[in-house]
C-alpha cells in the first residue's frame, strides 16, 4: 500500500494521474496475446563458436543460463564496438556481453530504487523486487571488465540519449515490462543506433505486455519485418543492415 499512496501522490502532483488511469485501462485491455513472431534458432544467426562465460548461477530476476548464451552469442559474433543495456540488474548480463566483445565500450542503465513511485509509466508489482536492491551491477563491480562498463541510474524514459544518440551498434533491451515502457525503450534504441544500423535484442517476449508491445512493431511496422524469436528462449531479435 506505501508503494501506491506515493505513486498516486506523485502523480496528482505532476499532472500525470489521467495519462496514467488510460494506461491502466489499456493494460487492462491487453488479454493474453499470442506470440506472433517467427522461430528462429540461435545457430542460424550466429557461427558455431562457444562463448566466454562466467557467473552463469542463476538468481531470480537473471535471464536463463540458455539465454546468457544466447545474448554472449549474438555479441561474439557481431563485435560491436559499443553496448547499450536497459535494466543491469545484477549485472550478469553486462559482464557476459563484456566478455564476448573484449574492446567493446559498454553503457547499462537501471532504475534507482528511490525513484520506483516517480517513473514516466506504470512498472509492474513483480519488477518491483528487482529495483529494490542495494546497487546494480553486483556481479561486475569488482571485475576488470568494470573498466569498460559505464553505469547509469535513471528512468529510462526520462533519460537524455542524445549524447550517445547514433554511436551504439548494439542494444540489450531488458528494463520495465509494461506496454508503455517497451515502446518507449525501443523507440530510444534506435535512436542510438550508428547510421540506424545494428543489432535490438529484447528480453522477455513470455510477458504479455511485452508480447503485445513486439506484436504489434512486428505487425504495423515495415522496419520490424525481420525481428526474431530465438528458439528456446524469450529473445527477440532484429538486426537492422
Amino acid at each position: 500500500m506505501g508503494y501506491w499512496l506515493k505513486r498516486l501522490g506523485y502523480l496528482v502532483k505532476s499532472g500525470g494521474f489521467g495519462k496514467a488511469v488510460k494506461e491502466h485501462k489499456h493494460s487492462k485491455s491487453i488479454e493474453n496475446p499470442a506470440k506472433i513472431l517467427p522461430v528462429i534458432s540461435i545457430n542460424d544467426l550466429t557461427d558455431n563458436s562457444e562463448p566466454e562465460m562466467d557467473e552463469v548461477v542463476h538468481a531470480d530476476g537473471n535471464v536463463s543460463e540458455e539465454e546468457l548464451k544466447c545474448i554472449a552469442k549474438i555479441v561474439k559474433f557481431h563485435q560491436p564496438k559499443t553496448i547499450f543495456e536497459i535494466g543491469t540488474f545484477d549485472g550478469r548480463t553486462t559482464l557476459n556481453m563484456a566478455l564476448n566483445a573484449k574492446e567493446a565500450k559498454i553503457y547499462t542503465l537501471d532504475l534507482p530504487q528511490d525513484e520506483i513511485h516517480s517513473t514516466s509509466f506504470r512498472i509492474k508489482k513483480a519488477d518491483h523486487s528487482f529495483i529494490k536492491k542495494d546497487f546494480s551491477g553486483s556481479r561486475f563491480i569488482d571485475r576488470p571488465e568494470k573498466e569498460r562498463i559505464t553505469q547509469i541510474y535513471a528512468d529510462s524514459a526520462k533519460y537524455n540519449y542524445d549524447e550517445l544518440a547514433g554511436q551504439v551498434d548494439f542494444v540489450f533491451i531488458d528494463g520495465a515490462h509494461t506496454y508503455e515502457y517497451v515502446l518507449s525503450d525501443t523507440a530510444n534504441a534506435r535512436k542510438l543506433l550508428r547510421n540506424g544500423k545494428g543489432v535490438l535484442l529484447w528480453h522477455d517476449y513470455g510477458w504479455r505486455e511485452v508480447i503485445q508491445a513486439l506484436n504489434e512493431y512486428y505487425q504495423n511496422d515495415p522496419d520490424y519485418a525481420e525481428i526474431k524469436n530465438i528458439e528456446g528462449t524469450s529473445l527477440a531479435y532484429l538486426h537492422l543492415k
